[in-house]
């Protein structure tokens, strides 16, 4: 018979960049790839079947969703797993839950009781059981996975479950840490989070999501430094981050710092571009105008593009086009509702430690305010979003939580970007009001320093020229 032509492809187009990251993420799940194992371009190039440039971009992508690890040394190793990083991803997973829980409809809270119920049934199976199969561990992952889709019927609910998604990746890969009795403690999370939406108690089933890291007695993840095998030095986005110390501890540290890619530097250089105006919004980018202007080949740019493109800073359509996004209002106001909720939970969670750490947090608010208060009233400018940002994650101490700060890593884009694009702004005296409320100890404050700085944020709105 003749070959059919149907209307359209009978087989999905894949570019192979993807094909091989999912086959490498599942060689790693599988226990194929094994924890430690490293990752050379030519044994991938072999194994595969295909070029040394997808394999590179694959590769740079498993270091993003952090299930690959870069060391001093530029080898990149598989992660090894950790309870500390299971137990981190949890308690984010969870926080992003309680934003989507708080705003879901009747149909939605339906849907999702529903798949709480299978996660609740899966981790008792995986608790009760003597060995902790992979296959077990596996359908703890799946149930996880599964209760995001019952809550993306919205703006803030895609944005909220995108970010979900991402983390899902390394927690299912970090979930086999997780011993029966920790696994007891989230079903039993998760049975009072069912209670709640069953009784039409939503803030209570938000609360009992927030809940869950505090059952399970988690260490103070970045002041151990056990999530970052490297110790003295880690890479957030490119940046160098050391801890506070002696000058000689910090000169000892540099020789094992790991320095940036390429594609890291082109990444920042387009952002930029993009933040402050040089790129427009709706402006098509072109990888030869870019290859052209940064002095770069067409890798790193390609591996750049892919990163702005999961922040919302680019819209990309293979063999189509490549262009700078342009927000939409709903857009703008989706990331800014999910910042303020992740600054805020993450403020009440790590309250400031004593009476420096609230001064000195005090004294950098006042020391803003005659910048903020420049700057009321009109649209926001990067260089405002970037010093008030500063503030707001010191406030909130984000850096104590590796998974939350790279999680505001990749929305901040979005959001800087919404803001100035919109025209969004801080109506006046709102810098002030803040500032006023970070003063007072937070016990004496109804809802604690997180409630002032959802406040903050969430007053970022339309400001008139």
């Amino acid at each position: 018979m003749p070959v059919p032509t149907p209307a359209r492809p009978v087989i999905p187009r894949r570019l192979q960049k993807d094909a091989v990251f999912e086959y490498l993420v599942a060689a790693i799940l599988d226990g194929t790839l094994r924890p430690g194992e490293r990752l050379r371009d030519a044994d991938c190039e072999t194994w595969l079947g295909v070029s040394r440039t997808p394999i590179r971009v694959a590769i740079a992508k498993l270091e993003q969703v952090r299930l690959a690890e870069i060391s001093a040394r530029r080898a990149t190793s598989v992660v090894v797993p950790r309870r500390e990083v299971a137990v981190d991803l949890l308690a984010v997973g969870c926080a992003l839950l309680a934003a989507v829980v708080a705003s879901a409809g009747h149909d939605e809270r339906t849907g999702l009781d529903r798949r709480l119920s299978g996660l609740v049934d899966d981790c008792r199976a995986r608790s009760s059981s003597a060995d902790g199969s992979v296959e077990e561990v596996d359908a703890v992952g799946d149930s996880w996975a599964a209760v995001w889709s019952a809550v993306d019927d919205n703006v803030f609910g895609r944005l909220a479950v995108r970010h979900a998604r991402r983390l899902t990746l390394p927690l299912r890969h970090h979930l086999r840490e997780l011993s029966a009795d920790d696994l007891d403690v989230v079903a039993d999370v998760f049975v009072e989070v069912r209670r709640s939406l069953g009784g039409g108690l939503v803030d209570a089933a938000a609360e009992a999501c927030e809940r869950v890291t505090s059952r399970l007695d988690l260490p103070d993840v970045a002041r151990d430094g056990a999530s970052d095998p490297r110790g003295a030095s880690a890479v957030v986005e490119g940046r160098r981050v050391l801890p506070r110390g002696d000058d000689v501890a910090r000169a000892g540290a540099r020789a094992t710092l790991v320095r940036p890619r390429l594609s890291d530097d082109v990444y920042r250089m387009i952002l930029v571009a993009i933040l402050d105006g040089t790129l427009t919004p709706g402006e098509r980018l072109a990888d030869d105008e870019l290859t052209t202007w940064l002095g770069v080949s067409r890798t790193p740019v390609r591996s750049a593009l892919e990163r702005l493109d999961e922040r919302g800073l680019v819209d990309m359509a293979p063999n189509r086009y490549t262009r700078v996004a342009r927000p939409e209002f709903a857009d703008v106001v989706a990331a800014r509702d999910l910042y303020a909720r992740l600054v805020s939970w993450s403020a009440d969670r790590h309250p400031a430690g004593g009476s420096a750490d609230r001064a000195e947090i005090a004294a950098v608010t006042s020391r803003l305010l005659p910048l903020a208060t420049r700057s009321e009233g009109a649209p926001a400018t990067l260089t405002t979003l970037t010093c008030l940002g500063t503030a707001v994650r010191r406030l909130a101490s984000v850096e104590r939580s590796p998974a939350l700060s790279r999680e505001l890593d990749i929305l901040e884009p979005r959001l800087v970007h919404g803001v100035i694009s919109r025209g969004f702004g801080l109506p006046p005296s709102s810098w002030r009001t803040f500032s006023d409320a970070v003063r007072v100890s937070p016990g004496a404050t109804s809802g604690g320093w997180g409630l002032a700085a959802a406040a903050l944020i969430r007053s970022l709105s339309p400001q008139g020229g």
